[in-house]
């Protein structure tokens, strides 16, 4: 027994002095402190090495060693692998083990755990938290990693095996609990809510206002978290011209943003109004807002801008003289200012006597100079000193400075976000030039949903629900909203991979969390389907539902006796009917004149897509046309007739598709004759005639579009 507890102290040993020797947290010197906080987090995490308490405001009792020992080198050894945010339940897991510990064995040694201190951490955590919280679950799951390591390493190889007992909490978005039904009625997207935003903006007058609807405006059509804003740069707008597929000159507006969930940098477009016939300012009346709000953003945060790179230039060592200051503007850095001249660098002019000529003693105190009060508790500053105050307050709010986030893809002076201390302050305190600070989401939530001591953006405004109660949202909820519009789109052509990569979203199964359709929403859709046979549904309506439509539907047969379901492919033009039992198709993509196309009238988006076919194909006979009629060059004479095939049998299936007489549903297509196979050219060629089918109606306005009797 004696050797095994002597290879056990040298299992610890040696596991805690490979941790000494790990450079993060400060390596061999940070060892000696029992805080620690994480270094690549987007948002640091505090790591104290204490016993457990209620609240943050009761007294840090740290943990003694030799426990406390173990648990730094456990905590370095896998945050050296990977540095995760969930260390801060294996510091409560640790916590839980160490009072048990205490508790039974009065000592705190790692060896002296056993099935006794397991099962009193256990109830300690049953204790702690409530039924309903997953924190258990978590918790647990922790607390077997760490007796698999005390085991794994030798340190402690007699530990009994010990399973969690917790289950994972059902998510709330697939939950069918009260509280979790009430909670998704709650966040259930409202169109109204989201029209308000636009409003809102529309109505916004004041530098508060403007800043806050304008961060709406930019999550409501270009959707990520609020979080994410600070990755954005005055550089991540998007505005331009591009020449589609057809020919025609579009304008696009997109924001490039970062996801902090680690799909990386994307865009979002901002989308097209679909419903406006064709009119270009209705179509980018959005595209125009959200433009709009980023040259909003990029003025109200130029102040912050100049005073953070100025910051960053001097380092913090040149105050810049503003228009507050009542010295000159040539004024020494290094002079020491009077009690007046303090008080106005500063902004703190409440702080003066009514005859503003000195700052009492018992005012100088951080209560009224807060992040000045070294700069002032001992004598007056200069220039220098108080900007060197700033520097290190200001640039402390920035984890990784002199970039915005963990991302390090935008320095602070380039944050569109970015704003000054006291800028939007409701009461009538003075702007403080030099600084420079972000937005948080929290801010941002007050913003949009008020709380009992600041109103909201719709409160100032005067705008409410049409029932009168107040505008609530938060900023997640736009990524709701779009979560549950794009599953709706999803049914419709939106694929649940593309919607995955508009929200940034690196688990595409985290888009059902973000469905808040209704049960009913969602049965309906099924109800369409199972509703009657597939058979009596037409075939256009069988694709806006969704179910597979088959080869020998389009091919208008039955199916044969021994022949095989093959379902079709459907794109934007419609369904290719090319067996997979035959030779692989050698068009390389040149559907439009293909003969095994087939297009369904009423299909969702393909007469707009043989409309824009068509004009692309006659701009460029007519464009060729007139090159032709200058120079007679060879060879365009056989481009101008391509050009002209193609937009006689787009114009032709657009005709048929807008013809009233023939019913939605019905299947259209080229006639062989203007797409003949390799096998009918060879024929021809050898002089063999090939009976021609009876022409119908397309061919015959094929014909007629090519000037064919």
């Amino acid at each position: 027994m004696g050797d095994l507890h002597s290879s056990s102290r040298i299992a610890l040993q040696s596991y805690i002095e490979q941790a000494r020797e790990l450079s993060i947290y400060g390596g061999k010197t940070g060892w000696l402190t029992n805080k620690w906080v994480t270094t690549t987090l987007r948002n640091p995490i505090k790591m104290e090495f204490c016993q457990m308490r209620k609240h943050s405001s009761e007294a840090i009792v740290p943990l003694k060693s030799p426990f406390l020992e173990f648990a730094k080198a456990y905590v370095r050894h896998r945050q050296h692998r990977k540095e995760v945010g969930s260390i801060a339940f294996t510091m409560s897991a640790l916590r839980f083990i160490y009072a048990a510990l205490v508790e039974i064995h009065s000592e705190h040694e790692v060896s002296k755990i056993d099935g006794a201190v397991q099962e009193l951490a256990r109830e300690k955590i049953a204790a702690w938290y409530s039924e309903d919280s997953n924190t258990p679950f978590l918790v647990g799951g922790h607390l077997m990693a760490i007796y698999a390591t005390l085991r794994d390493n030798g340190i402690h190889p007699a530990l009994p095996y010990w399973q969690s007992p917790w289950k994972e909490k059902v998510n709330k978005a697939y939950s069918m609990s009260s509280k979790a039904k009430a909670w998704r009625i709650q966040k259930t997207p409202d169109d109204q809510k989201l029209a308000a935003v636009l409003v809102a903006f529309e109505l916004a007058e004041s530098d508060k206002d403007q800043y806050f609807s304008s961060l709406a405006l930019l999550l409501a059509f270009a959707p990520s978290r609020g979080g994410e804003l600070i990755d954005l740069g005055v550089k991540s707008l998007i505005d331009e011209t591009f020449t589609n597929r057809y020919g025609r000159v579009k304008r696009r507006v997109g924001v490039r943003w970062f996801s902090e969930k680690g799909f990386g940098v994307r865009t979002s477009w901002v989308p097209r109004i679909s419903s406006s016939n064709g009119d270009e300012a209705q179509e980018t009346f959005l595209m125009d807002k959200v433009v709009l709000a980023f040259n909003r953003l990029k003025r109200l945060s130029e102040p912050a801008r100049r005073a953070a790179k100025l910051a960053f230039d001097t380092q913090g060592s040149v105050y810049p003289i503003h228009e507050f200051c009542i010295t000159s503007a040539d004024y020494s850095q290094t002079q020491v200012l009077s009690d007046p001249e303090t008080a106005h660098a500063m902004g703190r002019t409440a702080t003066l006597t009514q005859s503003n000529l000195n700052i009492p003693k018992y005012w100088r105190t951080k209560k009224y100079f807060s992040w000045h009060t070294p700069c002032i508790e001992h004598g007056n500053p200069t220039y220098r000193d108080i900007a060197q105050a700033d520097y290190e307050h200001f640039t402390g709010k920035f984890p990784f400075w002199p970039h915005t986030s963990n991302s390090e893809r935008i320095k602070v002076w380039d944050c569109l976000v970015l704003h000054q201390w006291n800028q939007f302050n409701e009461t009538s305190k003075q702007v403080y030039p030099n600084s420079y600070m972000l937005p948080t989401t929290n801010q941002l939530g007050i913003q949009l949903s008020g709380n009992q001591t600041q109103t909201s953006l719709f409160e100032r405004l005067g705008l409410t629900m049409d029932d009168g109660s107040a505008i609530q949202l938060q900023s997640h909820d736009f990524r709701r909203w779009h979560g549950t519009r794009g599953r709706e789109l999803a049914h419709k052509g939106l694929t649940e991979h593309r919607l995955r990569m508009l929200a940034g979203r690196q688990d595409i199964t985290q888009n059902e969390a973000y469905d808040f359709t209704t049960p009913k929403q969602r049965a309906d859709r099924i109800r369409k389907i199972i509703a009657k046979s597939s058979e009596s549904i037409p075939l256009h309506e069988r694709v806006a539902i969704g179910t597979p439509i088959y080869r020998h539907e389009l091919l208008d047969r039955k199916l044969g006796e021994l022949e095989v379901l093959q379902p079709i492919q459907l794109g934007e033009y419609g369904g290719c009917t090319h067996s997979i039992t035959e030779p692989p198709c050698m068009k390389g993509g040149d559907c439009l004149t293909c003969s095994e196309k087939k297009y369904i009238k009423g299909m969702p988006g393909c007469l707009q897509r043989l409309r824009e076919t068509a004009v692309h194909h006659k701009a460029e006979f007519d464009a060729l046309e007139a090159w032709q009629k200058k120079r007679d060059q060879l060879g365009v004479d056989q481009w101008m007739t391509y050009n002209a095939i193609r937009y006689a049998v787009a114009e032709s299936l657009v005709r048929q598709m807008e013809d009233p007489t023939i019913p939605d549903g019905t299947v259209l297509g080229v006639d062989e004759k203007f797409d003949p196979s390799p096998l009918k050219v060879n024929l021809m060629a050898k002089g063999i005639d090939v009976q021609e089918q009876p022409e119908d109606l397309v061919s015959q306005e094929i014909n007629q579009l090519l000037g064919f009797d």
